[in-house]
Parts: C-alpha cells; sequence; structure tokens
C-alpha cells in the first residue's frame, strides 16, 4: 500500500508531471490496442499534452510520496477520465478518486471496450453498461462502452 494518498486539485506546475503519468498510461494500455500508425500518430501529437494544458484547472490528482499516482477529471455528471500510473494499481488511488467523483455527482462515462481492467474496476463500484459504439483512438477502430452510475 504505501504511504497515504492526497487528493487534491491539481497545480499549473505540475502539468508535465502529469502528462508523463498520461503518456506512459496510454502506451502501457491503450498503446497495444492501436495500430502501429495510431502509436507513431499519438507519439507526434502528444494529445495528453494538450489535453492537461487545456484542462489542468478541472483535475484531481492523487499523490503519494510528493509524485502524481493518479487523476480524475468531471464535468458536471460526466467523468472525462481517470488514469492511475500501473505502479499504483491496487494501492486504493483508483478508488479514492473514484469516491470523490461519485460525491461529487459523476453519473456518466465511457471507456475503451478493450479496457477490461477498467471496466471491471467500474462494475464493482455500481456502474452499469448502458451501450457500445463505434469509435475511434488515434485513427484506429475501437469499441466505446457507455457506462452510468446510479
Amino acid at each position: 500500500m504505501g504511504a497515504s494518498v492526497e487528493i487534491r486539485r491539481m497545480g499549473e506546475d505540475e502539468i508535465g508531471e502529469l502528462v508523463a503519468l498520461l503518456e506512459q498510461s496510454w502506451v502501457e494500455n491503450w498503446g497495444p490496442h492501436v495500430d502501429a500508425a495510431g502509436r507513431a500518430r499519438f507519439a507526434a501529437e502528444r494529445p495528453a499534452k494538450g489535453y492537461v494544458e487545456a484542462c489542468w484547472r478541472d483535475i484531481d490528482v492523487g499523490v503519494r510520496d510528493g509524485r502524481i499516482v493518479g487523476m480524475s477529471h468531471i464535468e458536471g455528471d460526466y467523468l472525462h477520465a481517470i488514469h492511475v500510473s500501473s505502479d499504483a494499481w491496487g494501492s486504493g488511488v483508483g478508488a479514492q478518486l473514484m469516491a470523490r467523483a461519485v460525491a461529487a455527482g459523476t453519473r456518466r462515462l465511457e471507456v475503451r471496450g478493450f479496457n477490461m481492467r477498467a471496466r471491471a474496476f467500474y462494475a464493482r463500484r455500481g456502474w452499469r453498461e448502458t451501450g457500445v459504439s463505434a469509435g475511434t483512438e488515434m485513427g484506429t477502430p475501437v469499441e466505446t462502452v457507455a457506462m452510468e452510475r446510479g
């Protein structure tokens, strides 16, 4: 488990650290499900950088031992993103971020169909799958699963 986790709003000075976490998360968890052209596009475009720079004021982070180990981003009742560093999986960081998001009124999210670990995480916390749609990830066709809570 390690040291306790502080869940708080991120600061502008943490943009680079969060971008690194999100890029690593994408490479580890989404990259294997995307074709080579999509992986090259991700590396060239660095979408996590633009996302964090645009949204950092609305992102919560989980910090352990002075290092960001997770994040969540909500808007109204929609959970845009939740990511936990793979070295913090199973440590409770994701559960704490999710609990905070639910307490803030989050009731909807979308997850990539191939992300079985995340789908199981959400299901254990009372989320149910409500639909599947076709989408793309960096140009590669993927399924997107809509989920709701409550």
